[in-house]
Parts: structure tokens; C-alpha cells; sequence
């Protein structure tokens, strides 16, 4: 008996002993693939977070990259016809411009107005030994230098940035000072291009190509409308459209005694009915607003009824201009 219970003490004391040996190694394998898993999603973390820390390179990419839907950064030509030029510009060819062409003044009370929606713009001009210096100023804030004078002429030089501006509307404008450096031998300034992160607004006048229109409208002179002319129409078919991309579109137009009513819609949808009577001639008088669309394509029709209010005397329409918050197509 003694000798069974011994020989059950050497099991016992070998099979402690295999345990002892075998679970180690378990523990070890457990902890192993723990640390793995960790790892892995460690390095992924770090990877895509890091990588928009390092792109600080260009401002210009900075700013394209965190513009709102609608707001990427798009270049404009001096020629736009949404800027607003006072004074006499020249605009002279160069292949080397951006767009083959810039404009240059060189006068008391020259100066360019640009009015966009967005974050930021940049201006783009040729500098020049005999360029002189400007002042910019933004939504009417204190005016900064711009100096337009290099050693050596240098071409589609951005200039001045507004850097990041709060999102929404912004005037931005860009005056002749006839002020240069100790070494200028002229005090021009010039536009080659404005670079706008967001959309461009401004008047699209009554002549402008992008309009359709049907019926026959006869154009009038007169010093109170936008830039001194307007059109109207009392066809039957009387209609204009037009089609941009951008948010929102208002119509200009007179108002006055012999004025009819007209039928408005957007992308097709109800209409919405425009009253251009009023007691008194009034100019320039926003009678429709399309108010604030989605960023996209629209497609705008204005259309004469042939209505009237009871007290006018006539049923045209007539277009004096169209404000519009982004590009027409």
C-alpha cells in the first residue's frame, strides 16, 4: 500500500510539474497577440492623421482644400464682366499673362471692385520697374499697401491674399494710388487675374450673351438704370432665360406706371407672379429674389403675362439687369 501511494505521489508531483511547464508559454502567446492588434491600429491612426498636419506647404492649396461646397478656389480673368472697373484701364495683350491679356491704369480715381460669396481671395498682377503701389481694402476695412515694383518684370505674381475670411459675402477693392518706391520709374498698377475661393457676384447687365431671349425687345437709354440702358417688351411671347451655377439669382428691373406683370420660375418649378407697376418711375428696384438655392445649376425663365394691376396703364416687362451669385453657363 505504502509503495501505491508513493508511486500516486510521482504522478501527481509529474503531472504539476507539466502544467507548470505548459502554461507559460500560453500566457506569452495570449499577451503577444494583444500587443499585436494594438500596434496595427496605432499605425493607422497615426498615419491619416499626421498627413494633413504636414501639407502646410502653399497657401493656395491650404486654401482650395478647406473651402466649403461652392467655395474651391476659381481664377477669373481681368475681363470678368461681374468686376467693376472705374477710371480708364487699358487691357493689352501679353502671351505671358494669365489668360493672353491684363488690364493697367495709371490714373487718379481708377480702381476694380470684386464682390464674391466665399472665404478668400487672391489677385494676381504683373509687377514691373515702373509699376507703383495700390491699396486693397476688404468689406471697407483699413487699406493695405500693395507694392507692384520688381527689379526685373515678373508675370501671374500673386500679390496680395486676403488670407481666410469668414464664409459669406465680401467686397474687395483695389485702388490706384500714385504713390511708387524710392526706384519705380512709373506708378501703374494692373490686374492679370483674381482667384476667388468661393462663387462671384455682381450684375450681369441686360446685354449680356448669356441671356435668351423671345420676343422683340427694344433697348432705352436712361441715366438711372444699371449703366445707363435697360429692355423691354410687350410681345405676347415675351420671355428671357438664363442659366448659371451658383445660389441665388435676383432680378433688376423698373418699376412704374405702364408696367405689366410677369410669371418667374427656377428650374421649371410654380411660378411665382412679378408686379412691375407702381405709381412712380423708380429704377434699379430688385422686384424678385430667388433667395439662397442649392450650390448647383439653375435655370431661371421670366415670362410676360399680359396681366396688369388695375391702376396701370400698360402690360410690358423689361429687364434692367440680373444679380447673380455665381457663373452664368
Amino acid at each position: 500500500m505504502a509503495k501505491a501511494t508513493a508511486k500516486m505521489g510521482v504522478v501527481r508531483l509529474g503531472l504539476l510539474v507539466l502544467v507548470l511547464v505548459l502554461v507559460p508559454p500560453l500566457l506569452v502567446v495570449g499577451c503577444s497577440g494583444a500587443k499585436s492588434t494594438t500596434t496595427t491600429t496605432e499605425a493607422v491612426t497615426t498615419t491619416t492623421s499626421e498627413a494633413p498636419v504636414t501639407s502646410t506647404s502653399t497657401t493656395e492649396a491650404e486654401t482650395t482644400t478647406t473651402a466649403k461646397p461652392g467655395e474651391a478656389a476659381v481664377s477669373h480673368q481681368e475681363n470678368e464682366s461681374r468686376f467693376t472697373y472705374a477710371g480708364t484701364w487699358k487691357n493689352i495683350s501679353a502671351t505671358t499673362a494669365s489668360g493672353a491679356s491684363f488690364a493697367v491704369a495709371d490714373a487718379a480715381g481708377c480702381s476694380v471692385t470684386v464682390r464674391f460669396s466665399g472665404i478668400g481671395m487672391t489677385w494676381i498682377a504683373k509687377t514691373s520697374p515702373a509699376y507703383g503701389q495700390a491699396k486693397v481694402t476688404v468689406d471697407g476695412g483699413t487699406a493695405k499697401t500693395v507694392d507692384l515694383y520688381s527689379a526685373s518684370t515678373v508675370w501671374k505674381k500673386k500679390v496680395w491674399d486676403s488670407g481666410a475670411l469668414e464664409a459669406g459675402a465680401h467686397t474687395v477693392v483695389i485702388s490706384w494710388t500714385g504713390v511708387k518706391s524710392d526706384g519705380a520709374t512709373g506708378t501703374n498698377i494692373d490686374v492679370d487675374a483674381i482667384v476667388v475661393a468661393g462663387v462671384l457676384t455682381g450684375l450681369v447687365q441686360q446685354d449680356n450673351a448669356g441671356l435668351a431671349y423671345i420676343g422683340t425687345w427694344k433697348k432705352t437709354t436712361a441715366a438711372s438704370t444699371s449703366q445707363g440702358s435697360f429692355v423691354y417688351c410687350d410681345d405676347a411671347d415675351a420671355s428671357v432665360t438664363l442659366s448659371f451655377s451658383g445660389t441665388e439669382l435676383v432680378w433688376i428691373a423698373r418699376t412704374g406706371p405702364s408696367y405689366g406683370q410677369a410669371k418667374v420660375t427656377v428650374d421649371g418649378g410654380e411660378g411665382s407672379t412679378v408686379d412691375l407697376y407702381s405709381v412712380a418711375t423708380k429704377s434699379q428696384v430688385k422686384v424678385w429674389d430667388s433667395g439662397m438655392l442649392e450650390m448647383g445649376s439653375h435655370t431661371i425663365m421670366v415670362e410676360r403675362l399680359g396681366t396688369k394691376n388695375a391702376d396701370s396703364k400698360g402690360t410690358s416687362i423689361n429687364v434692367d439687369a440680373f444679380d447673380v451669385t455665381g457663373s452664368l453657363k
